[in-house]
């Protein structure tokens, strides 16, 4: 590992130093829905500042908007940021342009990975959904008892909207090289996220219509919700009560506004 954090280093340090940045005037924190959920959103053009140079110790998120447990981890992410404010929490999308340096530097294999970084050194890396005691724990980072009793006291006063409010999103992106379209929605209650819904379209060519079979047999096997044959392609339909779901065990405390500014940071529109 320690092997690891020093070829890290240098490759990071080598690589971002030897193009000219130019950095861009926003600060890159999502705001959406006129919501700052403190997410700082990051490509080649300001990686070297925000993580590089960065003085606090930052939890990196590499994520793709074709992936369900990405998705999941949006209020765990909102949640580090906002509660533990010397923690910088940073987001790259690999479907977005401008990120060549950081696909060539860090080794990325799976969606999401987390690069728990300090002093431009790479203390940890972690794939897949994660819990917000691991990411701190692997990141060497121990919460101040005021900030933990001050975001308990902030859950115990989080204000109760009776009505519920629906929230649909969706954005063009990528699944093993087709092109897809990827719907989430959400029902939020009084206190809580309750209902979550993804459906992807896969679109297959019709010079890959002959693997579409075995596509769909694959995806059947892993256990990740329902696939079912379409005109274009494929859909495939992740519910709240579905296996791949429960075991995700997502955090569900975001709110409305978080939860857009969140989805909107990954490229996703919002109605």
């Amino acid at each position: 590992m320690k092997q690891f954090r020093n070829i890290a280093k240098f490759a990071l340090a080598a690589v971002f130093a030897a193009g000219a940045f130019v950095h861009v005037d926003a600060k890159g924190v999502a705001q959406g829905s006129d919501e700052d959920i403190r997410i700082v959103k990051v490509d080649d053009s300001n990686f070297e500042k925000e993580i590089l140079q960065s003085k606090n110790p930052v939890i990196l998120e590499i994520s793709s908007t074709s992936c369900p447990p990405c998705l999941v981890m949006i209020p765990t992410l909102i949640g580090i940021a906002k509660n533990y404010r010397d923690i910088k929490v940073a987001s790259v999308g690999i479907d977005e342009p401008n990120i060549e340096k950081i696909k060539n530097t860090l080794p990325i294999q799976a969606f999401p990975t987390f690069f728990l970084i300090k002093d431009g050194n790479i203390l940890n890396r972690l794939v897949g959904v994660v819990k917000e005691d691991a990411l701190l724990e692997a990141l060497q980072y121990t919460p101040n008892p005021k900030a933990k009793a001050a975001q308990a006291n902030k859950k115990a006063k989080k204000s109760k909207n009776p009505a519920k409010r629906n929230l649909e999103c969706k954005v063009d992106g990528q699944f093993h090289g087709l092109k897809n379209l990827v719907k989430i929605s959400f029902v939020f209650g009084e206190s809580e996220i309750e209902n979550v819904d993804i459906v992807t379209d896969v679109f297959v060519p019709p010079e890959r219509f002959d693997e579409r079979e075995q596509m769909m047999e694959h995806i059947r096997a892993s256990g990740k919700g329902d696939v079912t044959p379409t005109m274009t392609g494929f859909q495939m339909h992740i519910d709240n009560d579905c296996r791949f779901m429960k075991a995700m065990d997502m955090k569900r405390t975001s709110t409305y506004g978080e939860m857009r500014a969140g989805l909107e940071l990954q490229g996703f529109t919002c109605k």
